[in-house]
């Protein structure tokens, strides 16, 4: 008798009595032609067949520019869709999002948030277990556990002074990392994602000079507050950032909280000395670092040097700056296996004290 195993479907196997098609939900794709160095612009009919092989009801929406996936994405649910989906990277995770909200009003409760990941960073992609496969990503898109997800909302200043405020899924920093993205947005992509990055946060480390900053929070720990020479803070929603920092550990999309992370200046040798902790999940072992669970948080430079914003993987401008958590105000469908809200994993991290 053969293994019962041997005749599951295969998500490789494109035979329609192979595998379900999603017959009951009106699936809308957002696509960033310009993902992955146009990578995605050329195959922007394989990704329409892949599509058709996974829902009945479907639609793609191709982005003409900065921006324009969000206003896709607005279109889509007041159209009726079911599912609107990013296909492109952390920017276009972020555009697509932002589509979901009117500030920090959530335009719809019922329309389910997802991403098929094809870009340079895709941090998001980890924290959702959204795989990086074409066909397993819309697979998870048709069939996927689906959670009420917190979202962060942000007010600051662009680069030239003028106010705005958008939504985040993943991570917000500021300091070195908002350094770091807006290398990356200005550079060459063509090492791929993770070197990419790498190479970026290493001249950043060289080059930048850190300011004086304030930061100060609300949470279910209590208020605090910190103020000095600040290399890097993280407020983490999702886990990684950065091409594969793992900021987050230990955290959740759930929860109704941010995992702040600050990061003190330790002169040019040190920093780079302990740059490796970033990428393992041990950055709150640093010694000086503090970390706690905050549910608001305000942020400013306290010098004449600008500290800038990194977004969800873009650059938006710079402190001052607002961020509070909207809990649990977004469906999102993703790869896992065994639900987040069913885990308790504070205790795993939470330093001493802290």
């Amino acid at each position: 008798m053969s293994d019962w195993r041997n005749k599951l479907p295969s998500a490789y196997d494109y035979r329609e009595s192979a595998r379900a098609r999603n017959t009951g939900e009106r699936f809308a794709c957002v696509v960033n032609p310009k993902a992955k160095a146009g990578e995605v612009g050329a195959r922007i009919d394989e990704i329409r067949r892949a599509v058709d092989r996974a829902f009945e009801q479907w639609e793609v929406k191709v982005s003409e520019g900065p921006g324009h996936a969000t206003e896709l994405a607005r279109q889509a649910i007041d159209e009726g869709f079911d599912i609107v989906a990013a296909l492109g990277g952390d920017g276009t995770c972020n555009e697509v999002v932002n589509g979901f909200f009117n500030g920090k009003l959530t335009r719809s409760r019922r329309t389910v948030y997802t991403i098929l990941p094809w870009g340079t960073g895709s941090d998001l992609a980890k924290t959702l277990r959204a795989p990086g496969g074409l066909e397993d990503a819309l697979w998870v898109a048709s069939t996927g556990m689906t959670l009420p997800t917190d979202v962060g909302h942000i007010s600051a200043l662009t680069s030239d002074g003028q106010p705005f405020e958008r939504v985040f899924i993943n991570v917000l920093g500021f300091g070195a990392n908002g350094d770091v993205v807006d290398r990356v947005n200005k550079g060459s992509k063509r090492l791929g994602g993770k070197l990419t990055f790498y190479k970026s946060t290493v001249d950043s480390l060289m080059q930048y000079k850190p300011g004086q900053v304030k930061v100060e929070w609300e949470g279910p720990d209590g208020p605090g507050e910190w103020t000095g020479e600040l290399l890097s803070g993280f407020l983490a929603n999702g886990a990684y950032c950065g091409g594969g920092m793992h900021v987050g550990k230990g955290g959740s999309m759930h929860d109704g909280a941010f995992d702040l992370t600050l990061l003190p200046n330790f002169g040019l040798l040190g920093n780079v000395a302990r740059s490796w902790r970033l990428y393992d999940g041990s950055v709150w072992k640093i010694p000086g670092a503090r970390r706690a669970y905050a549910t608001k948080v305000t942020a400013r430079g306290l010098g004449d040097e600008p500290v800038l914003l990194d977004v969800d993987g873009e650059q938006p401008g710079l402190l001052p700056a607002t961020i509070t958590i909207l809990p649990k105000s977004l469906m999102v469908r993703g790869g896992w296996i065994h639900s987040p809200l069913l885990q308790s994993e504070r205790e795993v991290w939470r330093p001493e004290g802290g």
